[in-house]
């Protein structure tokens, strides 16, 4: 096992330890054979190679990812959300690259958080879903995941099944956006999930949900609504979800409940959640010829909250390697690669 990281600041408390100490759902202290700054070095002989960093951080990635990945080796995306695979797949494409096999997870593996500075809690692991793009490389991929996390992952049919279960993008939006003076005020200091999600601001998650049902239907790919995927993800009780709205669902979410608001309107939970994860939808949705104005609004305030234009900077059609493509065409090119 090796752990790499751009600097070498969060690597010393764990040198200095020996080990990762994890609490939690899963309990244990874990050395790291190798520590390092260098892709190359941590890439290089491995099987599989792990992106565990949120989405908008995978262009800053992407250069030393397909100078040192190799064609045999698996690219494992924990998570890939919303199209991380279709974009690294575009730039090893753009630099004359073979690409290599990757696999995108729909959620994060594991619920988690830093609780020190050699120390992991974790409150969940999750019952994501798996896919690979192309499609017809899974079930290689599924055989190395298992190995890893064994029975622990469903299956998707493509990365696009897992690009519309990105239920982040159904729930930070509209939770940073509405509560942006509470989380101004207080650093934080209140539970997101439970005192942050009222009635009202929780249909605006209904409504967001229902226009990503809508884009999926029209694009031809399975979809789940947010409460069941909640469910399966371990995150609320079936009777909960059984009502069939964002409010009781997360109200009842026990493994969530004490997760505190993010300190800052400046985190990923809009760089990420409306960059890369409302502005594809909307890209999709707009190829698609499916009204989004609920996705559209939340996009807008974001933008004005953090002063960023996330159209711009966000994950586009072009960016994923879809644009010019029908939708008939994008399912095509998930399942078999092709140009």
């Amino acid at each position: 096992m090796r752990l790499w990281t751009r600097s070498e600041e969060p690597l010393r408390p764990i040198r200095e330890a020996g080990a990762i100490t994890v609490t939690g759902a899963v309990s244990g202290v874990v050395p790291i054979p190798a520590l390092t700054t260098s892709m190359r070095e941590a890439i290089t002989g491995a099987d599989v190679v792990a992106v565990t960093v949120p989405t908008p951080a995978l262009p800053s990635l992407a250069a030393g990812l397909v100078a040192e990945c190799s064609p045999d080796q698996l690219l494992w995306l924990d998570p890939g959300h919303s199209g991380g695979a279709l974009f690294l797949a575009a730039e090893f494409r753009r630099a004359g690259s073979p690409v290599p096999r990757i696999c995108q997870l729909s959620t994060a593996s594991h619920g988690s958080r830093k609780s020190g500075p050699a120390a992991v809690g974790v409150f969940r692991l999750s019952r994501a879903k798996a896919g690979a793009f192309p499609a017809s490389a899974f079930d290689e991929c599924a055989e190395q995941l298992d190995q890893l996390l064994p029975g622990q992952f469903g299956v998707a049919s493509t990365v696009l099944e897992l690009d519309l279960m990105n239920i982040n993008a159904v729930m930070h939006p509209a939770q940073m956006v509405g509560n942006a003076s509470w989380i101004e005020a207080t650093g934080g200091a209140f539970c997101i999930y439970q005192e942050g999600t009222g009635p009202g601001l929780a249909r605006v998650m209904d409504a967001v949900d229902a226009e990503r049902l809508a884009l999926a239907d029209r694009l031809g790919v399975p979809a789940t609504s947010f409460v069941e995927i909640l469910r399966d993800a371990g995150y609320t009780t079936p009777d909960a979800a059984r009502a069939g709205r964002a409010h009781p669902a997360l109200q009842a979410g026990e493994a969530i409940r004490a997760v505190r608001a993010p300190p800052t309107l400046d985190h990923r939970y809009l760089h990420e959640d409306v960059g890369w994860g409302l502005v594809p939808w909307v890209e999709l949705a707009r190829t698609a010829s499916v009204p989004c104005p609920t996705m559209d609004a939340l996009i807008e305030l974001a933008g004005v909250l953090n002063g960023v234009d996330y159209r711009v900077t966000g994950l586009t059609l072009e960016r994923m390697g879809l644009e010019g493509r029908s939708p008939e065409q994008m399912l095509t090119y998930v399942r078999d690669g092709g140009a």
